[in-house]
């Protein structure tokens, strides 16, 4: 793997780190949804219901939850990833990239890769290398198969792969989005153009 890339990983995740670090909030452990047995039993005990309605959802630790399980939450729609078969990413997992350390931005002791991921209440992680899955974890509620809240950097994401798209010549800036994600059709992004 590119050292730089992953120096700008280490970068983006120390902050995130330093940041964690600086709150009053219980460490990722102490939080984690799945010790805490949120939205478990039928009912669930009061104090550990995630409710949409009533704000509790967002609330720190059941967001922790939350981000796991929002469609369980509110409503969401379902996009096609096409007709075609999926075709399974291929691994070539690296043992030592727990062990990686550094020191995070504002801080003066090294933490560890591992050690990161905690300070910063990582739920899942994926990281790809020249089209192959290198590292892949999950905590929390969080399955291989399961969907993650993405938040905002959703707009990042969709907006960098759209205007590489548009680069290419793949897809046209000036065609409505449900031309190229019919699902969408129907909601606020029915009328939007991919510009």
């Amino acid at each position: 793997m590119a050292i730089h890339r992953i120096a700008l990983l280490m970068c983006f995740m120390s902050s995130l780190a330093n940041a964690a670090n600086t709150t009053t909030f219980p460490d990722a452990a102490a939080s984690d949804p799945a010790e805490l047995d949120w939205m478990i039993g039928s009912p669930p005990p009061a104090d550990r219901t995630v409710r949409f309605e009533d704000g509790s959802y967002f609330q720190f630790p059941a967001m922790r939850w939350s981000v796991s399980n929002f469609r369980q939450l509110m409503p969401t729609t379902n996009v096609s990833r096409g007709l075609g078969a999926p075709v399974p990413l291929e691994s070539a997992l690296l043992k030592d990239i727990d062990t990686i350390s550094f020191t995070p931005l504002g801080a003066n002791t090294p933490m560890t890769w591992d050690q990161s991921l905690a300070a910063t209440y990582t739920d899942g992680i994926v990281v790809m290398h020249k089209g192959k899955i290198v590292y892949e974890r999950y905590f929390g509620v969080l399955t291989p198969e399961g969907q993650h809240a993405a938040m905002s950097v959703t707009k990042s994401v969709v907006g960098t792969l759209g205007a590489m798209l548009v680069a290419e010549g793949r897809i046209d800036a000036n065609k409505p989005v449900a031309d190229y994600v019919p699902e969408l059709a129907t909601s606020a992004f029915g009328s939007a153009t991919v510009r």
